[in-house]
């Protein structure tokens, strides 16, 4: 899509002015279309000024197209917005099935805190919706037991971007990939 609006001036109104600027009111086309179809001899007889007359049909002439350019150019935000949405849930979904592949090779694999590793933060990405909702449904069961105030679960690293699995000893490596296994879904739609 392409809009060339090279022929527009762009004009600027300062937000505390614009209560300032006339705006038109309803039916404001029916009295432009009357001045578009002024003949010379109407003009004459009203004793209009011919050349503000000429002035004011450029102006109208000139709103009329600036519309025409604000209608495509909401059209193409909206496009772009749905475009915006379909790529999303296109990256959703592939961030999805990548953590999913990743967790099934880690289980599999001797090198699996490698593995995860190099995709802690699609992981951690992946993860957060399960880890939130766990730890919600935690503080409501607290809370149901009437242990009073439900307490917030200290942090235990598995915020997103702070992952166990980015321990360098082998061990906790070992750990933190285990940790990832048992955790949350496998994909987006699980």
């Amino acid at each position: 899509m392409h809009i060339d609006a090279r022929g527009v001036l762009l004009k600027y109104v300062d937000g505390a002015d614009l209560s300032k600027v006339l705006k038109l009111r309803n039916h404001h086309d029916r009295a432009m279309n009357n001045i578009m179809v002024l003949t010379e001899a109407q003009i004459e007889l009203a004793g209009l000024n011919e050349g503000d007359v000429e002035r004011l049909r450029a102006r109208i002439t000139e709103y009329r197209t600036v519309l025409m350019f604000l209608a495509a150019a909401q059209q193409m935000t909206d496009n772009l917005q749905q475009t915006v949405y379909v790529l999303g849930h296109d990256i959703a979904a592939a961030i999805g099935e990548i953590t999913a592949q990743a967790r099934r090779r880690a289980k599999v694999s001797p090198d699996r805190g490698e593995i995860l590793n190099a995709l802690n933060q699609v992981i951690d990405y992946q993860l957060a919706p399960a880890k939130k909702g766990k730890l919600t449904r935690k503080a409501k069961k607290e809370a149901a037991e009437g242990s009073g105030k439900p307490e917030t679960p200290a942090p235990s690293g598995d915020e997103p971007g702070k992952s166990g699995a980015a321990a360098p000893k082998q061990a906790g490596v070992r750990k933190a990939a285990a940790h990832w296994e048992d955790e949350g879904p496998v994909s987006v739609a699980g």
